[in-house]
């Protein structure tokens, strides 16, 4: 990533943040409160709505790695570093290009008293990564990668032999059909993600990274996305309420808010999957 693709992104969840200071609705889905940005999804079996069942459903796969030393790739306010050291033990580390990101989940952690476990850095994941860890896991970050084929490599070479890459993100269908381009290109450039990979494509690049998928699991049906006619009703008055907003330099909010919509509408089409890959070094 370069330095102003890096500026960029950073600016982007700079000016997130900031709307979730004054924004309730906004807040909600942003899962702010529980320290986390990703998405919420339908427990299977308590039937919860939340953005912390993406830990459970990847918790058996990290339980069979004792002792812990995980490595979260985009890490965010450390949300799920810190909910997997409360359900799983083991040392977390989080990196996050966002300083303004890196003392919150700081802060949380000490708040916590786990600031001896659960550490955070404001680092790239496209950088060589210090120390060796038996998990690497990315949820919802590689999607914002410029380059993954290099990010997958970069992170992949801080793993132990036998240790695990989870990768939990949006991922296009194989062979898309045209009529979801459109959306899909500007679903892209509001949310800053320039090639989102498919999971082929990613089970590629893990395997020239020396890593063997041994799963590849769909959650899409665990989303609740909402009817196109409210998706549209929501959209207008996004663009209703927002005019004042590229005056201000926060067009980003704008783009993220009519991003969310246009990937609700494009995981109910099931033209964009939520998908976990779980592979192992070699």
């Amino acid at each position: 990533m370069s330095f102003w693709q890096a500026i960029a992104i950073r600016r982007y969840y700079f000016n997130l943040y900031l709307w979730t200071q004054f924004n309730q609705q906004f807040r909600a889905f942003s899962g702010v409160d529980a320290h986390t940005i990703h998405r919420s999804l339908c427990d299977p079996d308590s039937g919860e709505f939340s953005p912390k069942t993406i830990h459970r459903l990847m918790g058996p796969h990290m339980a069979k790695l004792a002792p812990l030393e995980a490595l979260d790739a985009g890490s965010g306010y450390g949300g799920a570093c810190l909910d997997l050291h409360r359900r799983l033990g083991g040392r977390w580390h989080g990196i996050t290009i966002s300083g303004r990101q890196t003392r919150i989940a700081r802060r949380n952690a000490a708040a916590m008293g786990v600031a001896d476990a659960v550490t955070f850095e404001q680092a790239s994941y496209d950088d060589p990564v210090p120390g060796r860890y038996n998990l690497v896991f990315a949820i919802e970050s590689l999607i914002h990668s410029h380059r993954p084929r290099h990010t997958v490599a970069n992170l992949a070479a801080s793993l132990s032999s036998g240790g695990l890459f989870i990768i939990v993100d949006d991922m296009p269908a194989e062979n898309l059909d045209p009529v979801h381009a459109p959306d899909l290109a500007a679903f892209k450039r509001d949310w800053h993600c320039p090639e989102m990979p498919t999971a082929e494509t990613l089970t590629r690049y893990l395997a020239d990274a020396g890593c063997t998928v041994e799963e590849l699991s769909d959650f899409s049906s665990l989303m609740r996305p909402r009817a196109q006619s409210d998706l549209d009703a929501a959209a207008e008055d996004i663009r209703r309420r927002s005019w004042w907003r590229p005056f201000a330099g926060m067009g980003s909010v704008t783009g993220a808010e009519l991003g969310g919509l246009l990937l609700e509408k494009l995981g109910r089409e099931g033209a964009v999957r939520y998908r976990m890959i779980v592979a192992r070094k070699r």
